[in-house]
């Protein structure tokens, strides 16, 4: 009984770090990218700087970028913590420091709202807001 407290209480304080942990990545005023901005998003500054630094590598329809290198985001249709992380990460050769600060999370907000977009709107795929794609009958 007696060698069972301390592990209860390593428990319980793992668990309180835990939750208040998350508690304090969630808590209003964090800077989640996906969270609905509060002014809606300047898409043709967005669009610009996806094409000065971003259309050479990637595809995104809306920015009429045909990239060979980089994933076709039209496809992949990340969400814009997902990209803002990729633009600071540099996955495999995306250039260093290519956008920083508020033009990073305008690039990636602006291409989480169009990616998949001409997809949809052409009827050849796309899952964004969680739709599923038509099965063959």
């Amino acid at each position: 009984m007696r060698s069972s407290l301390p592990r209860l209480l390593l428990v319980a304080a793992l668990l309180l770090v835990a939750t208040f942990g998350v508690a304090a990545c969630t808590a209003p005023g964090s800077n989640n990218l996906d969270d609905p901005p509060s002014e809606p998003i300047d898409t043709e500054k967005g669009r610009k700087l996806f094409q000065t630094s971003c259309r050479i590598c990637h595809n995104l329809a809306d920015a009429k970028a045909a990239g060979v290198f980089g994933p076709d985001l039209d496809l992949l249709q990340p969400d814009a913590t997902v990209v803002r992380k990729a633009i600071d990460e540099g996955p495999g050769p995306m250039p260093d420091d290519l956008l920083t600060g508020d033009d990073a999370d305008l690039v990636s907000r602006y291409v989480a709202q169009v990616a998949g977009n001409q997809l949809e709107r052409e009827g050849e795929g796309g899952t964004r807001g969680g739709a599923k794609p038509a099965q063959d009958q």
